[in-house]
């Protein structure tokens, strides 16, 4: 019941039934609360009449002719009208209505029942000028037993308009999750970077459609756009590598034949910075070749296992040299569909991401684990970690935190391995070890044939 009602379009279905069972209701008191009136002002005019009836006979004929139309009535047999006569003493001197004096006017009294004991009454009590007291009063019980009809065909009408009103809800709700999943599930594409995933637009053209076909309007222009930007972002990478490639060769040259040391240091500097701008144009060539790539022709088994015994092993010395400790352990058969290449730098971004990160004397641990469906790599430090706040943003391209700006880099070490694991159909998340940061990357694990 909780996951229906965390859901928008059920809550939508439900008040809207809400809203439904609140207007039957109303129109069903309205009704009951007319026809009950109606009953009521009916017998109310039926004892007025027969009140009136007898006060003509009481003044053609006196009290005793008053007694006598009383008593024939009485002997007509039963009828759901009663009659009593009091004197001046309180004594009931006609009728057969076992009763007391009432104070005049309307009045619900009531009386002894031979057969069912006491019953109520609706009575109209007039006094007589010479002291006595007529009552003219009708059962209460058929009007009750009306009323009881009435509030159980009204209960029994509800209940089927409730179980409706249930019904419809869970078919609206339905309906409405079912067209709301359809645009969410698209639009979860497109974050995941499928641009071409559209809305799917029904023959009804109803206003879902309306707005998806807005919707898929809005994305043919994103995905233009998106495409220019990737064509001018490669275009550009590509057209400038190869002047900078010769740019480096001079400067090599330039220092291999520089006179003294100043020009020679100045020079290696020069060719580091032009390494540096080839590197960071070789990162944005291989991102763009990924995002929106079908790279599984390429793909081949590849063991992680081995693949971080391989890397462990060559990144060992380097963190030592840094002073941090590099350890790595892998379970076996933790095989994968993939690029090994690709792969290989993921992990070498992940591994100098943190060497880059990390203070002196940090512990950084690389490992691979699998189960009968995933592998899991995971690398931890104990450095200083990244704040929720952030852990989306260091995935963007050239975003680099304030704390990360004194350090080397470009901000796409981190883009290039979302881009990778995108490729590969892994997930990849960054979790608070309080201290430190753990990055895990899960991937479907090949599945022996």
């Amino acid at each position: 019941m909780k996951r229906l009602f965390k859901s928008a379009a059920y809550r939508v279905a439900f008040v809207t039934s809400l809203a439904f069972a609140m207007a039957t209701l109303c129109l069903g008191s309205a009704v009951y609360y007319a026809a009950h009136t109606a009953l009521a002002r009916q017998l109310d005019a039926s004892i007025e009449q027969a009140r009136n009836s007898l006060l003509v006979e009481l003044r053609d004929d006196g009290i005793d002719g008053l007694r006598e139309a009383i008593t024939q009535r009485n002997s007509r047999g039963p009828e759901n009208m009663g009659y009593a006569l009091f004197d001046t003493a309180g004594n009931r001197i006609a009728g057969q209505m076992d009763t007391r004096r009432a104070l005049p006017g309307w009045q619900r009294i009531t009386f002894l029942d031979p057969v069912e004991g006491v019953d109520p009454a609706r009575a109209l009590v007039t006094e007589l000028a010479d002291g006595h007291q007529l009552i003219v009063a009708a059962d209460l019980e058929p009007l009750e037993q009306i009323d009881h009809r009435i509030l159980m065909i009204f209960g029994v009408a509800c209940l089927a308009l409730a179980g409706l009103g249930a019904l419809g809800t869970l078919l609206l709700g339905g309906y409405l999750r079912r067209r709301l999943g359809r645009i969410a599930q698209t639009a979860g594409a497109i974050i995941d970077g499928d641009l071409t995933s559209r809305m799917e637009i029904g023959p009804a053209e109803d206003e879902f459609d309306q707005v998806a076909a807005s919707l898929n309007a809005m994305l043919d222009k994103i995905e233009a756009l998106v495409a220019n930007l990737r064509q001018v972002t490669s275009d550009l990478a590509h057209d400038m590598r190869t002047p900078l490639a010769r740019l480096r060769n001079r400067l090599e040259v330039l220092r291999d034949h520089a006179r003294d040391a100043e020009n020679r240091e100045m020079a290696e500097d020069a060719v580091e910075r032009a390494d540096d701008v080839l590197r960071l144009f070789e990162a944005m060539l291989r991102i763009s070749e990924l995002d929106g790539s079908d790279l599984s022709n390429r793909f081949r088994p590849v063991d992680l296992g081995g693949l971080i015994d391989d890397l462990g092993e060559i990144h060992a010395s380097i963190a030592e040299d840094e002073g941090r400790t590099l350890e790595w352990s892998a379970a076996p058969d933790c095989v994968i569909e993939g690029d090994r290449e690709l792969l290989a730098q993921a992990l070498i971004n992940l591994i100098e991401n943190a060497l880059r990160h990390t203070p002196p004397g940090s512990r950084i641990s690389l490992t691979a684990s699998c189960d009968a469906r995933t592998v899991t790599v995971s690398l931890n430090d104990d450095g200083p970690g990244i704040a929720e706040a952030d852990r989306k943003r260091v995935f963007q391209r050239f975003v680099r935190l304030e704390a990360s700006r004194s350090t080397p880099g470009h901000g796409l070490g981190l883009s290039l391995v979302e881009a990778i694991a995108h490729a590969h159909g892994a997930s990849i998340a960054l979790r608070d070890r309080r201290p430190g940061l753990e990055v895990v990357l899960q991937f479907r694990r090949r599945q022996n044939t």
